[in-house]
């Protein structure tokens, strides 16, 4: 299967290009700057040292987000498929190749799962939310062969996988949450970024179902199953992630975690990636 390599390197290289871009326009700017005498650079301190929007009473603790997770389950009951029906089916034709499943969409990081939530900030350094999710998706494999059987081979393979989840969450920020002000510059907003390591307990409601199709034309398929299952599993993932401020109500969250399940683990074990758009709701007028 191929693996998004160039795509992964373009977005390096874009990123690269980008920072800078950025670096090489505040540099310009800093060089235009006129020299501050020792009372005006005191003043600036000071306006810099202001408390944050949410402090001041700008923004209010509560926010709201929009996420897409990135995830690497190990998926490891696809193997029956690769053991069992494509083994089976390479022993009956020269020219059949593998089937596609998820797991190769997996492979080829193409698993992703959008979720939303809300949220609240307590103090600098605490954050809780609920998030929930949802994510579908099919892939199917039709195909005709040479057959040893000398009639032409038709096999339809499909594999169908959903998940519904929803859970809580915290984050703790050792050094504090990330100043939402306004910025200016791709360089200025990373140095205001800060690091939290956390944690999410999750529900997450699953189904699976395949169908196998096989026979030789031109008489009707000689195999026709279906098997499917679902659960409802929890599970606990501890997580580290960088927030990255954008403007006066919004940032950038981007984390990495690892899910342990209480049941199916071989199956839904596994990191994920994500990257979380947050933005703060405006205070309430007094």
């Amino acid at each position: 299967m191929p693996k998004p390599v160039s795509a992964l390197f373009l977005a390096i290289v874009v990123s690269c290009l980008s920072l800078v871009s950025a670096w090489g326009a505040e540099r310009s700017a800093a060089e235009h700057e006129p020299v501050k005498t020792g009372l005006a650079k005191k003043k600036s301190q000071e306006a810099r040292s202001l408390t944050s929007p949410t402090e001041e009473g700008q923004l209010s603790p509560w926010y709201f987000f929009l996420g897409l997770s990135n995830a690497y389950p190990k998926m490891g009951s696809e193997s029956l498929v690769r053991n069992y029906y494509d083994g089976l089916m390479h022993k009956f034709s020269p020219t059949f190749d593998d089937v596609l499943t998820v797991g190769d969409i997996r492979d080829m990081g193409l698993l992703w799962v959008p979720y939303v939530g809300v949220g609240r900030t307590f103090g600098d350094k605490w954050s809780v939310f609920g998030q929930l999710g949802y994510s579908a998706g099919k892939v199917r494999t039709k195909a005709d062969d040479k057959s040893y059987l000398i009639l032409p081979m038709h096999t339809d393979f499909e594999i169908k996988r959903g998940a519904f989840y929803v859970g809580l969450g915290a984050d703790y920020f050792p050094w504090g949450m990330p100043e939402l002000k306004e910025y200016h510059g791709i360089m200025e907003r990373l140095r205001a970024a800060r690091p939290n390591i956390g944690g999410r307990a999750t529900y997450v409601s699953a189904t699976y179902r395949a169908k196998a199709k096989v026979g030789w034309k031109p008489f009707d398929n000689l195999v026709d199953m279906t098997i499917s299952d679902e659960w409802v599993i929890p599970s606990v993932a501890p997580s580290i992630g960088l927030d990255v401020p954008l403007g006066p109500k919004s940032q950038l969250s981007f984390g990495a975690s690892y899910s342990w399940f209480k049941e199916q683990e071989d199956d839904f074990n596994g990191p994920a990636f994500t990257i979380i758009w947050k933005r703060h709701f405006s205070a309430k007028k007094k």
